[in-house]
């Protein structure tokens, strides 16, 4: 056998015979010579064995994954208790044996309780590998050991974490559905703590009215394990508040050996309330859709299945009064003698259902405590519009769902009832609307044609007398001046004569404004033609006027296209800062069409920055009295357009499609 003298070398001793056990990797600390080689070789051990050539180089070889460690104490340089200390300094999970001297048995007692795995004395190292192979075992053994109990805590600690932390309330009850595990997410579900909700009963506690029954039996089915996976089951339960909370409710048996369930409840309140409100608004739609009331009668039957053989069914409105009318009948032939022989009067039981808004039930010759009749309010929001009776040999059954479908039937009709009656109503209120804007109209068209009476007169009043004296004193003036040799005379009544016709042409400027005499010989564009003439005298715009006149244009349409272009024209004017105007008339869909467009500021400035001045509310009714419209838009390029149109008489009605 060869040494090392190389401090910390490792050398293979034994690799063990074919077939043996697993080779031990052991590191020797004792000098070379000593006889733990021969013991160690002679056993056969499978070993790979290291020695220290110095008492210090065993340091450096602790961390290198040997199976044991074997001390030879019995000879100077090594320590024991050295070797012991240095293992738990460096946190290794080795064993160690120690070999001592026979005087020294004792303090190896005291070894072993500081941690050695062994100790033997020198004289008996034919033990030595059965007290190596015995550390080694026992090192394994208790490092399986703390691996299972690790993995033991590790579980449970998943399961504590994945208790604590899922989003969904999980709840274990035992006897009687007493709560023992309440988790956080319950906690936040219904409103109790866990201290508070502990011993307490899961159904007493949260059951309520609704869900009580049920939470019991999904509790005793969980309990007996009644296959291998129980059904998830819809509950109602009941918040600390008082407020009602729809479940998802799926439970299984407890598998700590104790009675009772584990439940995992999910809230679908929000997806009950989507629900819901598709379903009512499906209902709504339906509803709607319905033709009468007898079609609505039966749809709504159809909707909560009682459209079935051997029931009867009637529709009651109550009128202005309140008092219950007839509006639908569903008899089939099957519904029996009674129900084809209806009263026409509503029953008592219909007049109780429509004053207190509640089902009611009446009892024909039956002990069934459900009776064959029965009332159901007929609702819309608040408001109760009547009852529907129904009369059938049995129903079906009387439990909350059953409730809640019967409650639908009443809601459905509501819905019907209510927008029957919301169209009644808006006919009426249309039927009103038009007579009081035909009347108004009527009105407006007295008061315009009143207006342009008037200015006919004042116009020919002014015609008649003003002018006529103002143009006779002209002509006196005239032939005063030429009979005068006075030359200062002659200025002066020059003068005069000079504003007495100024004044004329203002009076027949007024005239002309107030009614073109060529509007009532039936002529439009003479008279727009004369007005931008006299406009481009007094103002430095650029007029143009094209186009030709319908032959079938009424007078009072074709006073209106003049009044509007008048307007217009005098907004360009005014308003829009314009170098060109362009007036077009022509015949266009059965109708006169007038365009007037200017190069201004432009609508926004026109119409926003002279809030009061474009009078565009009057020329657009004006358009509208004789059956037209008016549209005011931005050009183009620039500036406004403003067009008008009235239908010709041929066709007067074309212009209810371009109304604005």
């Amino acid at each position: 056998m060869s040494s090392s003298s190389t401090a910390g070398a490792t050398r293979p001793i034994h690799q063990g015979r074919p077939g043996a056990a697993r080779a031990l990797r052991i590191l020797v600390c004792a000098a070379e010579g000593s006889r733990l080689w021969r013991a160690l070789d002679d056993a056969g051990l499978p070993a790979i064995e290291s020695d220290a050539a110095s008492p210090g180089s065993w340091r450096e070889e602790l961390g290198s994954g040997w199976d044991a460690v074997v001390v030879d104490e019995s000879r100077p340089g090594w320590s024991a208790e050295e070797v012991l200390d240095e293992v738990g300094t460096q946190g290794v999970d080795i064993p160690v044996v120690v070999v001592c001297d026979p005087a020294h048995e004792p303090a190896g007692v005291a070894l072993v309780a500081r941690g050695a795995a062994d100790c033997l004395a020198v004289d008996r190292l034919s033990r030595l590998t059965v007290a190596v192979r015995a550390a080694v075992e026992r090192g394994e053994h208790a490092r399986a050991l703390a691996r299972v109990a690790g993995a033991t805590v590790s579980a449970q600690s998943m399961l504590d974490i994945a208790f604590n932390n899922s989003p969904e309330a999980m709840i274990a009850v035992g006897d009687a559905a007493s709560i023992d595990l309440w988790n956080p997410a319950a906690e936040r579900l219904f409103g109790w703590s866990a201290a508070e909700a502990r011993g307490r009963s899961l159904v007493d506690l949260v059951g309520g009215e609704d869900g009580g029954e049920r939470l019991t039996r999904v509790i005793a089915e969980a309990a007996a394990e009644r296959g291998a996976r129980q059904q998830i089951v819809p509950v109602k339960l009941r918040r600390r508040d008082g407020n009602a909370v729809h479940l998802d409710v799926w439970a299984t048996q407890r598998r700590d050996s104790l009675p009772g369930a584990v439940l995992f409840l999910t809230d679908v309140t929000e997806r009950w309330r989507a629900e819901l409100l598709k379903d009512s608004q499906l209902a709504v739609l339906r509803a709607l859709a319905e033709p009468d009331e007898e079609a609505a009668l039966m749809a709504a039957l159809e909707e909560i299945g009682l459209s079935v053989h051997g029931i009867a069914a009637r529709l009651w409105e109550t009128d202005a009064r309140g008092t219950p009318q007839l509006r639908a009948t569903w008899c089939p032939a099957d519904a029996g003698a009674a129900a084809s022989s209806l009263p026409d009067a509503p029953p008592a039981f219909v007049r109780r259902a429509i004053s207190d808004g509640a089902l009611t039930f009446s009892e024909v010759g039956s002990t069934d405590p459900i009776g064959e009749c029965l009332g159901v309010p007929v609702v819309s929001g608040q408001q109760i519009l009547g009852a529907v009776e129904i009369q059938a040999p049995r129903f079906p059954g009387y439990d909350d769902a059953y409730v809640a479908h019967l409650t639908g039937l009443g809601r459905f009709l509501g819905i019907h009832l209510a927008e029957r009656r919301s169209q009644a109503d808006f006919a009426r209120s249309l039927e009103e609307l038009n007579r009081i804007n035909g009347e108004r109209r009527r009105l407006m068209r007295l008061l315009v044609q009143a207006h342009e009476d008037e200015r006919k007169t004042i116009a020919a009043d002014i015609h008649d007398d003003p002018v006529q004296v103002m143009a006779a004193v002209s002509l006196r003036l005239h032939s005063l001046r030429r009979r005068l040799s006075d030359e200062p005379a002659q200025r002066s009544l020059q003068a005069v004569e000079e504003m007495v016709g100024s004044a004329v042409s203002r009076l027949r400027s007024m005239m002309f404004n107030l009614r073109p005499t060529g509007l009532d010989r039936g002529d439009l564009l003479g008279p727009l033609r004369e007005r931008l003439e006299k406009m481009r005298e007094d103002d430095s715009i650029q007029f143009t006027l094209t186009g030709s006149e319908p032959e079938l244009l009424a007078t009072d349409g074709r006073v209106a296209l003049y009044r509007i272009a008048q307007e217009a024209i005098a907004n360009v004017v005014k308003h829009a800062s314009a170098t060109r105007v362009d007036v077009a008339v022509g015949e266009q869909d059965g109708g006169c069409l007038i365009r007037i467009s200017d190069d201004g500021a432009g609508l926004r400035q026109a119409v926003e920055g002279r809030s009061g001045h474009l009078g565009l509310p009057s020329i657009r009714e004006r358009a509208e009295l004789v059956g037209g419209w008016l549209r005011v838009e931005a050009g183009e390029l620039a500036g406004t357009v403003v067009s008008a149109w009235v239908p010709l008489m041929s066709d007067p009605m074309r212009a209810e499609g371009h109304r604005l």
